[in-house]
């Protein structure tokens, strides 16, 4: 139970930084349309979403403006009335409604959605998949998709970069668990695969598709120091376009995005 209070603490701490740090930064902005335009494919107008892991509603926003009528979730108040305030200030308080939720007390999330995205590692708060994943096969209507974008268990550029200079954060994802500081408190993490996604909801959802997030791009720690140097962020983000298609590079990537359908 005290970890339970502690963690949406953290992130409500977090709560009024986060947009300067990753979603307005450039690596962070590129990225996140690089999700959008997967995830894209798969959305019309008048659709039902959640946006599962909300932070400050980047995505919430993003699937309004595309006509669907979006519960955004999240277990940090902080972070719910960003994304209210933001909601409001749009003209699309009609549109996104937020919603309370504890990743690892999953009871109901509501529904039927047609869309269910959760992005940038919002997922690797939740201790365990299964609870999830059940809480999912009753949320999401039949056809349905599901789109989950998490930190996997290798980063190859988080290996290089901190294994050159010595530094345990170099295979802090190895074993699969970790902590993270956030807000100044130490948050359990896990790392799952793609691998990991695909048994933790099978056979209701089945895997459509999963693509790399974040291969030549850094991690966000390194985002700062990477836009100081425009032209070879410009070079990077045009190698990430490249092998967007390439699946066995999750592996290797900072996140990976995995599309499920509820069959």
């Amino acid at each position: 139970m005290a970890e339970a209070l502690l963690q949406p603490a953290a992130f409500d701490r977090f709560a009024d930084d986060y947009d300067a740090g990753f979603a307005h930064s450039i690596p962070g902005r590129w990225l996140r349309h690089a999700v959008w335009r997967q995830v894209g494919a798969h959305l019309w107008p008048g659709m039902r979403a959640l946006d599962l892991g909300c932070g400050t509603g980047e995505d919430a926003l993003w699937l309004a403006h595309a006509g669907a009528q979006v519960t955004a979730a999240d277990g940090s108040p902080a972070m719910l009335r960003v994304t209210a305030d933001k909601a409001a200030r749009l003209g699309m308080a009609d549109r996104v409604v937020t919603r309370l939720v504890d990743l690892n007390a999953i009871d109901d999330l509501g529904g039927p959605y047609d869309m269910v995205l959760s992005n940038f590692g919002a997922l690797n708060c939740a201790m365990d998949l299964a609870p999830l994943a059940a809480a999912l096969r009753r949320a999401v209507a039949p056809g349905g998709m599901v789109a989950l974008v998490v930190m996997g268990r290798f980063c190859a550029w988080e290996t290089l970069w901190y294994g050159a200079r010595l530094r345990r954060t170099a295979v802090r994802r190895w074993s699969g668990r970790s902590t993270a500081d956030i807000g100044g408190a130490a948050i359990p993490v896990r790392y799952w695969t793609p691998g990991d996604i695909a048994r933790a909801f099978a056979p209701a959802f089945q895997p459509v598709s999963v693509h790399p997030v974040g291969v030549f791009l850094p991690p966000s720690d390194l985002f700062a120091g990477l836009e100081r140097h425009p032209r070879h962020l410009t070079r990077l983000m045009r190698w990430e376009t490249r092998v967007a298609g390439h699946p066995w590079l999750a592996r290797l990537a900072d996140h990976h995005l995995t599309l499920l359908r509820h069959v």
